[in-house]
């Protein structure tokens, strides 16, 4: 890449914004990106995950703090307003002004409806906004295979291409980070029409490290403290982390219009947590619920999701998530990597000591 261009990455301090920030590095399969990279941050963002993915792969802890790495505090709520600020600190700092954006902050949630919506949507709305006012060449965002929707009966098979994507269809079931992703990709695909050139690339569930506290973390936790006592027979796309930073990279290089799905294999819940066990080194026993009888029974029960409390656990969101039998084609992202995806066994294992590691101190 060019050494005269300026990258802005939101989301750096982030799981898969760390492991981009390694892979432009050069730590991962990608030569390191020659040109400045700004770092967008909050005021309180903290950088342990950033010294997590460092340790992972065998650097210093501060090695990500190089000439060319600036670290900045941005306000993703307002970035139309921060192009005057984010120009007169290229210029302060006698820097090429910002050419391309990777958009990669996200807020993660679980809920059916968060607190005050979630604000994705509404912080990709304003880095589009900030990239119009730079005059950006090209922005690559980081959605989500939640956007895609089938139209199979809960439980049965289906396979789901890069074209697939559900913008009109009833949101009935689908949780807030999901509509969030949904409106927020609309946004991007509303900017490429009025000529931004764009990159969407959509991953899977991503299997990483980073502190244990931390959303992307929770399944992790869970095993280690044993408070994961069942999985089922459903199953959902996953790839490993260094795999969706090196296709990001890629696909921001070559500008690549998208969607690339990023999703290396479907295993089920159940397989997938007992290779994450068996990484932890964890042996706990964990019960299998297969959609038959246990996907009727909580329809059975359905009513309870109005009660407090336990009722998040017995909604449509909730049968979607354990019992879907969807698969995403990922080979669109698969033609960007040199060795292909990892398997996923083998990524559960070698990321599951590393968190176990981190687990013990």
């Amino acid at each position: 890449m060019d050494s005269n261009n300026t990258l802005l990455i939101t989301g750096a301090t982030g799981q898969l914004g760390a492991f981009l920030l390694a892979e432009l590095l050069g730590w991962g399969q990608s030569p390191a990106y020659s040109g400045t990279i700004l770092c967008a941050k909050r005021p309180i963002s903290s950088f342990t995950q950033l010294e997590c993915v460092a340790e992972f792969y065998a650097q210093p802890s501060k090695a990500y703090r190089q000439s060319h790495i600036h670290f900045i505090d941005l306000d993703l709520d307002s970035g139309a307003d921060s192009a005057e600020w984010l120009a007169a600190y290229c210029a302060q700092h006698q820097l090429p002004i910002v050419s391309s954006v990777i958009h990669s902050a996200a807020v993660i949630d679980v809920n059916q409806s968060a607190i005050g919506g979630n604000k994705n949507e509404r912080i990709t709305a304003e880095i589009l906004h900030l990239a119009e006012a730079l005059g950006v060449e090209h922005f690559t965002h980081i959605s989500s295979i939640a956007v895609m929707g089938g139209n199979a009966p809960l439980g049965q098979l289906e396979i789901l291409e890069p074209k697939d994507f559900q913008p009109t269809k009833k949101k009935i079931g689908l949780g807030s980070y999901a509509k969030s992703k949904i409106y927020s990709e609309l946004q991007v695909w509303r900017a490429q029409q009025e000529g931004l050139s764009t990159t969407v690339i959509r991953p899977g569930v991503i299997l990483g490290i980073g502190p244990l506290y931390r959303a992307p973390q929770e399944l992790w936790k869970r095993l280690w403290k044993g408070t994961l006592p069942f999985a089922t027979d459903g199953c959902s796309g996953v790839v490993d982390v260094r795999d969706v930073a090196a296709i990001v990279y890629a696909v921001h290089q070559t500008r690549t219009e998208g969607p690339v799905i990023a999703v290396a294999e479907h295993p089920t819940f159940y397989e997938l947590l007992l290779w994450m066990q068996k990484g932890l080194g964890k042996t706990r026993k964990i019960w299998f619920l297969r959609a038959t009888p246990w996907l009727n029974h909580m329809r059975a029960v359905s009513f309870l999701s109005k009660i407090p409390w336990v009722g998040k656990y017995f909604t449509a969101q909730m049968r979607i998530m354990l019992f879907s039998k969807t698969q995403y084609n990922g080979s669109s992202g698969d033609t960007f990597l040199k060795n292909g995806y990892r398997n996923i066994e083998d990524a559960a294992n070698e990321l599951g000591k590393f968190m176990r590691k981190q687990a013990e101190h």
